[in-house]
């Protein structure tokens, strides 16, 4: 049977506990989920940062608002993030080969990107980083794509479709109203603004900083 721990030890004992708790769960992964994938400029590339962020579930889809919020208020590497903007094939190739995406059922899914047509019907442009405002110039809507028609003008919002039906996985745009949901979303992080926000890898040395803390602390106790 264990004793108890004699009352000298005890103050001490309550620190490295302390220190170890906070450690442990500074440690702990914040976005199990999350995906990256850098576009190197040694792969002729733009050096940008993407991730993809799935749903959930296939029964919880996320709306556009919640999307571009959780993008923009979102950074990695020290960069601000934001649905991302896609402006020729080579980028698009690189995130459909990138992520694996979620799908419901049919095989099929979404995921937000970052363009709009609100402001002036057919109009489509880029709502964030340096492409902010700027009109499409690279497009891959699918047949019928974008919806258009006379009556259906909310049909506003960029999504990446991705069909994995029949094979290959064939990916093209689509356009959805505020309403609708998608499976998930694709933020960029390019636009060179720096963040002090402090990234996982920060917490991480941290609680690698407190463990080794309350090494110190219990030889300095026994010498």
């Amino acid at each position: 049977m264990f004793s108890r721990p004699h009352r000298h030890y005890r103050p001490r004992l309550r620190r490295l506990l302390t220190l170890s708790t906070i450690a442990a769960t500074l440690a702990l992964p914040t976005t199990g989920a999350a995906q990256f994938a850098q576009w190197s400029l040694a792969a002729g590339g733009n050096g940008h940062w993407y991730q993809y962020i799935p749903s959930i579930s296939i029964f919880q889809s996320i709306s556009f608002a919640t999307a571009q919020a959780a993008a923009q208020s979102s950074t990695h590497m020290g960069l601000q993030g934001y649905l991302a903007t896609v402006t020729s094939q080579a980028e698009q190739d690189f995130i459909n080969n990138s992520f694996g995406f979620l799908l419901g059922f049919g095989a099929s899914g979404t995921a937000w990107l970052g363009a709009s047509d609100a402001a002036v019907e057919g109009e489509w442009r880029w709502l964030g980083g340096p492409e902010a405002g700027q009109l499409l110039g690279y497009t891959n809507w699918r047949a019928s794509q974008p919806v258009n028609a006379p009556g259906f003008d909310t049909y506003d919002l960029l999504a990446l479709n991705i069909n994995a039906q029949s094979p290959p996985t064939s990916y093209g745009w689509v356009s959805l109203t505020p309403t609708d949901g998608a499976l998930g979303y694709i933020v960029e992080y390019g636009n060179g603004r720096m963040s002090t926000v402090p990234e996982p890898a920060t917490n991480a040395l941290l609680a690698a900083g407190l463990a080794a803390m309350a090494v110190v602390m219990r030889r300095k106790r026994r010498a």
